[in-house]
């Protein structure tokens, strides 16, 4: 096998930015669609189309509705959320524990995990086009260590349904309408423990809002005037071996010891 090749598959397995030349990029087979959601049967891969709202700054969203919480949200998706859970849903998979509140900083474990990959087009140096390919964790910076977030993959946590009051201007006598809260919130993957988005990072937070940061060296910039930047959302099952299973919590630095007092010399 060719040792460039050979590179390139370790590169993609691992989810480090592979850039390929257009045309030569992974494309998706034949699909259902539910909406703007496409499900890709033979794979069991969920396909999505969106573009960027920012490539550098703290985030606490990974991708929302189009407006929502778009200044700490790496990505908007214009769908149906009901559409993306219930693509998930033919994934079979088992779902997650779901945060309590926006405080609750445990851990959402038992259920299982999924893998999100990107895929964008960027340009290089001499402003040669390329279609970069790469995991969502390695487009995500964990600010305490100054490195990638932890190949932790995301939790289905699953939104729901909860009894809302009409609406200011609603009609006289209207009664509360059960509404599905992703839909209400526009929030759809979560960086930091939020009850009613659809997916969720699974690690132990030390903060409420975590600690998360766009990382703008692997991103595309949006130029001044232009559209903003679009990618390719691709979602499915993790496989054997993608999940860093020491990864339980957000890592910290280590604290220094504390050096004991020197006794002052009479």
């Amino acid at each position: 096998m060719n040792g460039c090749l050979i590179v390139i598959l370790a590169a993609a397995a691992s989810g480090l930015p592979v850039d390929l030349v257009p045309g030569s990029e992974s494309r998706p087979g034949e699909t259902v669609s539910l909406g703007a959601i496409q499900y890709e049967a033979a794979t069991r891969t969920i396909h999505m189309d969106g573009f960027f709202n920012m490539s550098q700054g703290f985030v606490e969203y990974l991708i929302n509705l189009p407006g929502a919480k778009a200044h700490e949200c790496l990505i908007a998706v214009d769908c149906d959320p009901m559409h993306l859970q219930t693509a998930l849903m033919l994934l079979e998979i088992s779902e997650s524990r779901s945060p309590e509140s926006e405080r609750d900083l445990g851990a959402l474990d038992g259920g299982d995990r999924l893998v999100i990959f990107f895929q964008y087009p960027v340009q290089d140096g001499e402003g040669r086009e390329f279609v970069r390919r790469i995991r969502a964790e390695n487009c995500i910076i964990n600010a305490p260590m100054e490195r990638e977030m932890a190949r932790c993959g995301f939790a289905f946590t699953g939104s729901g349904f909860l009894l809302l009051d009409p609406p200011p201007g609603a009609p006289e006598g209207a009664e509360p309408q059960e509404e599905f809260m992703a839909r209400v919130t526009g929030e759809l993957i979560s960086l930091s423990h939020r009850p009613w988005a659809i997916l969720d990072n699974p690690l132990a937070l030390p903060y409420p809002d975590g600690d998360y940061f766009a990382y703008g060296d692997v991103l595309p910039w949006k130029k001044d005037g232009n559209e903003p930047p679009g990618v390719q959302v691709s979602i499915r099952k993790a496989r054997p071996g993608e999940i860093d299973p020491e990864a339980v919590r957000m890592e910290l630095p280590r604290r220094k010891p504390q050096q004991p007092e020197t006794p002052e010399k009479e």
